[in-house]
């Protein structure tokens, strides 16, 4: 999906969006997925404020509800999630137009959007931004079990006479190796 919205108009015009996603239109969404059944409503509502020195806020009102699959952290099943996102977005150009960190409302969020906004890229980012903190990033783990499975490098082996031979491999006598860091030392 690549419907955009034009922001200055949606939020000077206050129009509004409904509408619903599947699984494959968000596809930053898809390593955290563990199924494609889902149910993704959103809607966004845009706004314009006029502040008291008369500059503009373009603004939207993000609601998002519905459910997807995410993997439980214990057993990797298979878990709906439900979602119940609402955001109050505040548009601004660039990234000088945005507040010292100080100063922003908990309330609501900042964000850096040009004169377009792709609908789908937003509920991803919204959707993403709310996801558990033990949400499972699926291609992560499988890397991480990928690399478990890898035989771990070998230290490189000693050699001389303090290595014995043994049933499964080499065994490093102490008292030789000792007596070997003894005499190097002596050297000295």
């Amino acid at each position: 999906m690549s419907e955009t919205i034009n922001i200055d108009r949606f939020t000077r015009l206050k129009q509004s969006i409904v509408g619903t996603l599947a699984a494959n239109q968000l596809p930053g969404l898809a390593d955290y997925l563990a199924g494609e059944a889902c149910e993704i409503n959103y809607s966004l509502t845009g706004s314009l404020r006029v502040s008291l020195d008369g500059s503009q806020e373009r603004r939207v009102k993000c609601i998002i509800y519905g459910w997807i699959l995410l993997s439980d952290p214990i057993t990797l099943a298979a878990v709906r999630h439900p979602l119940d996102i609402q955001s109050s977005l505040v548009l601004v150009k660039d990234e000088s137009e945005l507040p010292p960190l100080e100063n922003e409302s908990a309330l609501e969020d900042y964000i850096v959007c040009g004169d377009q906004m792709l609908i789908a890229a937003r509920i991803e980012e919204e959707i993403l931004l709310n996801l558990p903190a033990q949400a499972i990033n699926r291609r992560e783990m499988l890397q991480m079990h990928a690399d478990d499975r890898k035989p771990a490098k070998q230290s490189p082996q000693p050699q001389g006479k303090d290595v014995q031979p043994a049933g499964d491999g080499n065994k490093i006598l102490p008292f030789a190796r000792l007596a070997d860091l003894k005499a190097a030392l002596s050297k000295k």
